[in-house]
C-alpha cells in the first residue's frame, strides 16, 4: 500500500517540510528526499518556499527488483549492472539538480544510493560485481558535483556491505563484497581530493585519476569484462616516490566470496575487524614515462605515484 494518495505532490512535500522546519527550529533539515526526478524539476521552486534546509537530498538505484520485468534495462542483472544506464547516465540524470543546489548555496547529497531498489536482487547485489559497479558509480557521482553519497542498507538486505549475525550469544559480521568497492574508492579519494582529467578513454575499461593534498596521484581502473582481460598504457604526473599497483579481484564477477583488495580480506569468521593477510603492492616501471598495466577479466586496480 502507498503511504501518500496520487493527489500528494511537491507542494504538499514542501507544507510537510514546513511543519518539520516548525518542530525542530534549531535543526538543519534534509530534504526532499525524493526518488522520482520528474519531481526534482520543481526543486527551485521547493527551495524558494521552505526555510532552513540544510541539504539537497535525492535517492538513485539504477535497477530496480520490484518495479521491473526481465529485459528491460532496469531489471536486476549482472550485465545491466555495467550498462551506462547504472553508471554515467545514473549520475547524469542529477547535474540539472546538483546545480540548482548549489545555487542555493546547498551541498547535494545522494543519500540513499545501491544497486537495486527493494533490498537488493540475489545473485546481482551480493556479488563482487556490485563492488566494481560502487567503485565506478560514486566516481560518476562525484565528476557532476554530488557533495556526499549514502550507500543504503538495511537488516537482511542483499545489498548490504557488511551483516551481523548471532549464534550461541556471539556476534559475528561478515563483510560482503560491495564493501571492498567502497573501501577502494576511499583509498582512491581521501580527504580533500580533486578528479583529475583523463584522456584516451577505452570502452572496456573505465578510468579515474585523483590527485589527493600531499600530491599523491591515484589512478583507478576497472575491467567489468567478465571474460577478456585488458592492457592499459598510462601516462601519469611524474612523481618521487615508486609507483604502486593494488589489486581488487575476486574468482569472479558473480563471486559472493574470496574477494581480495590488494591480496587481503577480512575474515570468514568477522575474527578481525582489519583487512588480514599479505598486503600485496606491485612495484611499477616506466617505459618512456609509459606504466603498462595488465587487469585480469572482472577486476580493477589502482596505481598510486
Amino acid at each position: 500500500m502507498y503511504a501518500r494518495t496520487r493527489a500528494y505532490n511537491m507542494a504538499a512535500v514542501a507544507r510537510d517540510f514546513g511543519r518539520w522546519r516548525a518542530a525542530l527550529p534549531r535543526i538543519p533539515l534534509a530534504g526532499p528526499g525524493l526518488a522520482n526526478l520528474p519531481w526534482m524539476r520543481q526543486l527551485g521552486t521547493f527551495l524558494n518556499t521552505v526555510r532552513g534546509a540544510g541539504t539537497v537530498t535525492f535517492h538513485r538505484y539504477p535497477l530496480k527488483d520490484c518495479f521491473s520485468s526481465p529485459g528491460t534495462q532496469s531489471f536486476p542483472t549482472i550485465p545491466n549492472l555495467f550498462t551506462s544506464y547504472a553508471s554515467d547516465r545514473l549520475a547524469q540524470g542529477l547535474v540539472r539538480y546538483v546545480a540548482v543546489a548549489h545555487a542555493h548555496g546547498l551541498p547535494f547529497r545522494v543519500d540513499e544510493l545501491n544497486s537495486v531498489a527493494c533490498a537488493g536482487a540475489p545473485g546481482v547485489s551480493n556479488t563482487f560485481a556490485s563492488a566494481l559497479w560502487a567503485l565506478d558509480v560514486l566516481f560518476e557521482m562525484a565528476s557532476v558535483g554530488v557533495d556526499g553519497v549514502n550507500i543504503h542498507t538495511l537488516p537482511n538486505s542483499y545489498y548490504a556491505p557488511f551483516s551481523f549475525s548471532q549464534s550461541g550469544g556471539v556476534w559475528q559480521a561478515t563483510v560482503n563484497p560491495l564493501y571492498y568497492g567502497l573501501l577502494m574508492f576511499a583509498q582512491a579519494t581521501p580527504p580533500g581530493s580533486r578528479l583529475l582529467p583523463v584522456q584516451g578513454l577505452t570502452r572496456q575499461v573505465r578510468i579515474w585519476a585523483t590527485l589527493a593534498p600531499d600530491g599523491t596521484t591515484h589512478t583507478v581502473l576497472i575491467n567489468d569484462n567478465p571474460t577478456a582481460p585488458a592492457l592499459v598504457f598510462l601516462r601519469v604526473p611524474r612523481s618521487s616516490a615508486v609507483p604502486t599497483l593494488e589489486q581488487l579481484q575476486a574468482p569472479s564477477e558473480a563471486a559472493t566470496s574470496g574477494v581480495t583488495l590488494g591480496g587481503q580480506s577480512f575474515a570468514a569468521a568477522g575474527d578481525s575487524d582489519s583487512l588480514v593477510g599479505p598486503h600485496s603492492l606491485t612495484p611499477v616501471s616506466s617505459l618512456g614515462g609509459m606504466y603498462s598495466i595488465r587487469l585480469a577479466p572482472g577486476s580493477a586496480a589502482m596505481l598510486t605515484s
